[in-house]
């Protein structure tokens, strides 16, 4: 029995260091995001949060999930009465899952590359006009479309170590193009994104 406590012991701690160096890999942190169009007049923003397991010094998975916190607006003439009927898009979510390779420059700056993959729902309000039997236009009634916009992601970023736990950082990332359905034409998507993570 006095040999076998120590053994359980010995066990346990082996145990409970291996669950503490596990925890090591994993971080967590929170963004906002400012996403850029070239197309005029959108203003989309987004901010969310962070999951990531870092496998090397140098290698991690990364996973980010937001909600868009603004959006674009503008009113439309209707060939009916000319009234102004309201035109409306704004993101209802954005997910992405990246690989993230970084380099330190000093010992509390550090560079790194992200790419993978990254999914947007965009979530649209306009009105669809309602016809008789002879295709002549009588009204409009309120219309809600939410448009998918998914693919390959990439980027850059700079981070800025605080502690031994906590960084801040600043990435650049080029994303899918914005291509509205039923549209025929496509626009670059790019984003900014400030935010912190801790490391545990």
């Amino acid at each position: 029995m006095k040999k076998l406590l120590p053994l359980t012991l010995t066990v346990l701690l082996s145990a409970s260091v291996t669950s503490v160096q596990a925890m090591d890999n994993w971080y967590v942190g929170a963004s906002y995001n400012a996403q850029e169009f070239s197309v005029s007049g959108r203003d989309f923003n987004t901010a969310g949060l962070i999951a990531g397991y870092q496998f090397t010094e140098h290698f991690a998975l990364e996973g980010r999930y937001a909600q868009g916190t603004s959006g674009y607006s503008t009113y439309v003439q209707s060939q009916l009465n000319n009234e102004l009927l309201r035109y409306k898009e704004e993101i209802g979510d954005q997910a992405s899952i990246m690989f993230k390779a970084s380099y330190p420059l000093f010992e509390t700056f550090s560079v790194y590359g992200l790419a993978g993959y990254s999914r947007t729902t965009l979530d649209i309000s306009n009105h669809a006009g309602v016809f008789d039997e002879n295709e002549n236009l009588t009204s409009y009634i309120p219309n809600q479309i939410t448009d998918t916009f998914d693919g390959l992601a990439y980027g850059v970023g700079l981070s800025y170590k605080l502690t031994e736990h906590l960084n801040v950082f600043v990435d650049y990332q080029v994303l899918p193009d914005f291509a509205p359905a039923n549209s025929n034409f496509s626009r670059s998507w790019k984003s900014t994104t400030f935010g912190i993570n801790y490391a545990f």
